[in-house]
């Protein structure tokens, strides 16, 4: 059985850094999950007036208002089955600022009509987005937003995301780059860290989607 992502980079894949390969080759068949732990050197972006309007979507964990350095972090990719029988890997991440905890979570499926990866933002999944996926000269993988519309029906026009992920021989982590843009707006979100990641057996087959540790 063939990962999500698998499916979307076709031979591409096997040009992934091996240990790139054994994360986003997970697949509900196997029963792992992998929990990166570390931190984000600094998380900027948004002018400071108008950070507050972000918090519309905190109940949702798609944005935040938080901004800082050397922020304490955590994800969690599992890859499940959902209620209509299509495999999905989480993305749930959690940023621990000084006096708050802040959620930015998601889960892909992969598209067999479009041939690409698909994006649910939030513990609703109302968002959707569309990914390009690349593989990168040193291994790494480029994913970068396409699409956005609101429940698969109604599109938005909304920022663009790239997410750049590679493994650091040297340290024996993963690399991650977020940056969020908005064509008004200029940079809404961007963060950049260190995180190590161990590969854990799951107990159970289908688990809720709002993560392990939360």
């Amino acid at each position: 059985m063939k990962s999500i992502y698998h499916q979307a980079l076709g031979d591409e894949f096997h040009r992934l850094h091996p240990e790139l390969q054994k994360k986003f080759g997970l697949t509900s068949k196997q029963n792992l999950m992998a929990l990166g732990q570390g931190r984000m050197t600094e998380i900027r972006g948004m002018n400071p007036l108008l950070r507050p309007f972000l918090q519309f979507g905190v109940w949702d964990h798609i944005v935040f208002a938080e901004r800082g350095k050397d922020v304490p972090f955590t994800l969690e990719n599992f890859a499940y089955e959902d209620d209509d029988g299509r495999e999905k890997v989480s993305w749930i991440r959690r940023f621990f600022f000084p006096y708050s905890i802040r959620g930015f979570d998601a889960s892909m499926h992969y598209d067999e009509e479009s041939g690409t990866i698909v994006d649910d933002l939030g513990k609703s999944g109302k968002l959707k987005v569309e990914l390009d996926l690349h593989v990168t000269s040193d291994g790494g993988l480029f994913m970068q937003s396409k699409d956005m519309t609101f429940d698969g029906k109604v599109q938005l026009p909304g920022p663009q995301t790239s997410v750049y992920e590679h493994y650091n021989e040297k340290e024996e982590a993963f690399q991650i780059h977020v940056h969020v843009g908005h064509p008004l707006f200029g940079t809404v979100l961007m963060y950049e860290g260190l995180f190590y990641t161990e590969f854990l057996p799951m107990t159970y087959k289908n688990i809720p989607e709002r993560g392990i540790l939360t």
